[in-house]
């Protein structure tokens, strides 16, 4: 009782501004329809001596998440990434995050997009959505100071764009693009 008295959600959200993040990372799938899974995920940071900490953090999140340690580095970390998990501690804490706040925001607004999404399941996501969700993933990685600017995510509208002006990229008439499937247009990460 008294050690989560002063894990607030005020606290919680200050830790996570100042040690923690809000990462968007797109991983290869192998899919008909969509190339990349969108994975978001919650991380609070901090020394390995302090990995009890850590879980009492956890603890007071709800039991979400798992805590890692990483020897070599010295370093544990609590790792959200169920995106149910994600959602609940994001809910949570934004109302009290000042840093990381549009992160946040950015990330609550992917993970309501692809909630008609689910697991093992064929997929109801629409190509409209899919790349509103890449263009919402490319933001979140814009505020993040290490992968922002690493790779772009360059996101081409089969429906509302034009033929890309890339000279790479192998022109069609516009009328072929239009029924080109996601998967084999611009999208790169």
């Amino acid at each position: 009782m008294g050690s989560q008295h002063y894990l607030s959600d005020e606290y919680l959200a200050g830790f996570l501004d100042g040690d923690g993040s809000v990462v968007a990372t797109l991983e290869r799938y192998r899919s008909r329809r969509f190339p990349y899974r969108v994975c978001i995920k919650v991380n609070f940071t901090q020394h390995a001596r302090h990995v009890d900490k850590l879980m009492l953090m956890q603890e007071t999140l709800g039991g979400y998440g798992v805590v890692r340690t990483n020897a070599r580095k010295n370093l544990a970390e609590l790792v959200i990434q169920n995106r149910g998990e994600v959602q609940a501690v994001l809910v949570r804490l934004v109302p009290f995050l000042l840093i990381k706040k549009d992160q946040a925001n950015l990330a609550l607004e992917v993970l309501e997009g692809m909630s008609s999404n689910e697991k093992h399941k064929p997929s109801t996501l629409s190509e409209r959505a899919y790349i509103r969700i890449l263009s919402l993933v490319q933001d979140i990685r814009g505020l993040n100071s290490l992968t922002g600017g690493k790779r772009e995510i360059r996101v081409f509208d089969p429906v509302t764009t034009g033929i890309p002006e890339n000279p790479g990229m192998k022109t069609e008439s516009l009328d072929s693009v239009r029924r080109k499937p996601l998967a084999r247009t611009g999208v790169k990460v």
